[in-house]
């Protein structure tokens, strides 16, 4: 969460509480359940989705403690969505440290990933506000089947670039969108400033991912917390991929297409297909979508008066595309 500790100033008690209410909800019967969820819990992660939840709600004149019990529920969502994620993908790491199915299997951890989802809705119905649970119902709908979509497309040599946006936006940045228009719901603003939040968090959302999609070619495995190439190795086609694709000799799509149905990547050939990568300039290109994305995404603050909140939520913006480069 350090990386993200210069935007919370204003909600830096808040986000306190909500560790401490995270950690209280993590009570169970059954002292296993406990003893996995709170290694998954204290192995980090930004705590984005808390972050914006809160500050959403400050911009909206929200202060109570909803936003508290509602950032914890959608952290706990977030959490349950990556335990499945990493059961799904087979991943042996998760912010660089081994992943709850690979220690303990697929069964604890999409168990696991239903109890915080559990959990989440206990939080949430506690509110006692349908607009809100009607909110985080919809998204998780549209987040599976955005996860199912991907699925459809995986090894898909065809995907375009449409597809994968659409899978992008439905997978992550809905449920990043739903945390800004639970602050304004609980701020009870008007539809129109409502609207410019819940478009501001999905533009983020679009824009985190495209910036991860390039961190998974460039960044060093130690700043990631995963192996460089791991989409690859996963045989996920993201944008720098995709749009290299486009553009690739018969040759060089069948080393990419061999690459991605793989059991396993050698390096040579990872080294092979980033050079493909950089020749069709698919770097460059999501880079580029990524940062007309935050501009729409700080775009839809305009209509709102300066405040610490603005600041952070236009910082906030900035750092999806300018962190681990």
């Amino acid at each position: 969460m350090k990386e993200l500790e210069p935007f919370c100033l204003s909600i830096r008690e808040d986000l306190l509480k909500v560790e401490a209410l995270m950690q209280r909800e993590l009570q169970s019967n059954v002292p296993f359940v406990r003893h996995v969820s709170e290694y998954i819990i204290t192995n980090g992660g930004k705590r984005l989705r808390p972050i914006l939840v809160l500050l959403s709600a400050k911009i909206a004149g929200y202060s109570g403690d909803s936003a508290i019990h509602c950032a914890a529920a959608l952290e706990f969502m977030h959490t349950a969505s990556l335990l499945h994620d990493d059961v799904v993908d087979n991943a042996d790491l998760r912010r660089g440290k081994s992943s709850a199915n690979a220690i303990w299997g697929n069964h604890v951890s999409v168990l696991v990933g239903d109890f915080f989802y559990c959990r989440a809705c206990d939080i949430l119905v506690g509110q006692k506000n349908l607009s809100i649970l009607k909110k985080v119902t919809d998204t998780m709908v549209e987040t599976t089947e955005g996860e199912v979509l991907e699925i459809a497309k995986s090894n898909s040599m065809d995907i375009t670039e449409e597809d994968y946006l659409q899978i992008i936006t439905r997978k992550t940045a809905i449920l990043i969108s739903a945390c800004c228009q639970i602050g304004a719901i609980l701020g009870n603003i008007s539809e129109e400033f409502a609207l410019g939040l819940g478009q501001y968090g999905l533009y983020l959302g679009i824009s985190f991912q495209l910036a991860d999609d390039l961190l998974d070619y460039m960044s060093e495995s130690e700043k990631i917390g995963k192996l460089k190439g791991t989409d690859l190795r996963e045989g996920k086609l993201t944008l720098p991929l995709i749009i290299a694709l486009k553009k690739a000799t018969p040759e060089e799509s069948r080393i990419i297409k061999d690459a991605l149905i793989a059991k396993e990547l050698e390096e040579r050939r990872l080294k092979e297909i980033l050079s493909i990568i950089q020749k069709y300039d698919g770097i460059t290109y999501t880079l580029n979508l990524a940062k007309q994305y935050v501009l729409r995404a700080k775009g839809e603050l305009v209509q709102f008066k300066p405040s610490i909140e603005k600041e952070a939520l236009t910082a906030l913006a900035n750092f999806a595309i300018e962190r681990n480069r």
